[in-house]
């Protein structure tokens, strides 16, 4: 049996969610659909079968350090690692989808070969690794920083390495 793991970009976009398998999703997903005052979708979907779970501890801290590696940690939310992780948690044992329109849970979705479908966009075309550069002296930085340590000026994010979509 399949399991759609549901971001909060699919709750939302008012598409009719017709999937042949199980619909799941992580609770601060619900939270955030509900807090954008959109709660009867979370009521209407559990009518049709939305169950809620946790990810383990294990996913989130290989999550949050895969999220670092290639340079995603700061573009996703909680919500958006935990996902990832529930997705791990459940492809050990079942053909797990991620249902989501963000291209940063799909860029990383992809680098773990987890399966993701988009509803309202595209998807992305390649995978990126991203680093970050000083805008005023250059330097360059594997992590994420507010401010340049050397000169004070705010960092930008730029490709580091893109590559095809399932590339090892």
């Amino acid at each position: 049996m399949k399991v759609y793991i549901l971001d909060s970009t699919a709750i939302l976009s008012g598409k009719p969610l017709l999937f042949d398998g199980e619909i799941i999703t992580v609770s601060s997903v619900e939270k955030e659909v509900i807090k954008k005052g959109e709660g009867e979708r979370i009521a209407f979907l559990k009518g049709k079968g939305l169950k809620t779970y946790y990810p383990s501890k294990e996913s989130l801290e290989f999550i949050e350090k895969i999220a670092c590696e290639k340079g995603e940690n700061t573009r996703l939310s909680p919500a958006d690692k935990e996902l990832l992780a529930l997705a791990l948690d459940f492809k050990k044992e079942k053909e797990t989808i991620l249902v989501t329109d963000d291209y940063s849970i799909q860029n990383m979705a992809d680098f773990l070969n987890i399966k993701y479908l988009g509803l309202m966009e595209k998807g992305i075309s390649r995978r990126f690794v991203w680093m970050y550069k000083c805008s005023g002296c250059g330097k360059v930085f594997k992590n994420h920083l507010a401010r340049c340590p050397v000169c004070g000026s705010r960092l930008k994010t730029i490709v580091k390495k893109a590559s095809p979509l399932g590339d090892k």
